[in-house]
């Protein structure tokens, strides 16, 4: 395993007092919750530029007809084919290189929502990456702590390897990322990169979010990610009713993932307030 460690992260000489707001898009319509994600972004967040990321060719003219202003960058089609697809773009320098006249990038995947405009203050906080924290539930006591070490002997590899995500920052549906050291890591370790997306039995920091969250600040000591407790006031995503009391009950930032079975009738009455 790759274990190379850098002190700073690489100087980058493009940078802008900037953030940007990309939204993935990968077809000509919305959906129900889309729409509404979409909406409450221009709502909120219109004075940034934003920019639709999506595949070449692809009609976004029911958003670009009623929205002009909003940019779009195209890249090849396999990277939108599927989810290995979308890890390996938002793995690749060539994703970051078309942002780096901003210092930030935002990704607002559309099952996503903003409760609150602070997406300035987020990015002066000065972090590399921040999204919502992959909140597990508690093991409070000795015979669950007993339990589950058992369970862990008989659960597939896959089951055990989400575990080493729990309380880590965080998913990157939507996610805070500074656009230098994520060029900078995505270029500088390409080849491994690579040879872990293609490997036959893949890794868990396949998954690109779960890259930048755990191999990422391996690579570069000063790769700055808030603890979990903070990234709530970000956002949440798993266990929203855990993660609202860790906080107090506060609005984060924003949410994502407002479609999961398991969590859709937790966010329908909050949603159903804007």
């Amino acid at each position: 395993m790759l274990k190379t460690k850098t002190n700073k992260n690489p100087v980058i000489t493009i940078m802008k007092d900037s953030v940007k707001i990309i939204i993935p898009i990968y077809k000509d319509h919305f959906g129900e919750l889309e729409e509404k994600s979409f909406l409450q972004c221009m709502k909120l967040l219109s004075e940034y530029d934003i920019t639709l990321v999506q595949p070449e060719g692809l009609d976004n003219s029911y958003i670009t007809k009623k929205y002009p202003e909003i940019g779009v960058k195209d890249f090849p089609k396999h990277y939108f084919k599927n989810i290995e697809g979308y890890n390996e773009l938002l793995l690749s320098s060539l994703f970051y290189e078309a942002f780096l006249d901003s210092e930030y990038i935002l990704i607002y995947q559309l099952d996503a929502f903003v409760f609150k405009n602070e997406l300035k203050e987020w990015c002066q906080k000065g972090y590399d990456y921040i999204g919502a924290p992959w909140i597990a539930t508690p093991k409070d006591t000795f015979g669950k702590k007993l339990f589950n070490d058992i369970a862990r002997n008989f659960r597939s590899k896959k089951k055990n390897s989400r575990e080493q995500t729990f309380y880590k920052v965080g998913n990157g549906g939507f996610s805070l990322r500074k656009v230098a050291s994520h060029y900078a890591i995505a270029k500088e370790k390409s080849q491994f990169i690579a040879a872990f997306l293609s490997a036959e039995k893949k890794e868990i920091y396949a998954i690109e979010d779960v890259f930048w969250s755990l191999k990422a600040p391996e690579f570069v000591s000063d790769f700055k990610i808030p603890d979990y407790k903070e990234a709530c006031l970000f956002a949440i995503d798993r266990k929203p009713k855990i993660a609202f009391e860790i906080i107090n009950n506060q609005m984060p930032f924003g949410c994502h993932g407002i479609n999961k079975p398991k969590v859709i009738d937790f966010w329908k009455p909050i949603l159903e307030k804007y």
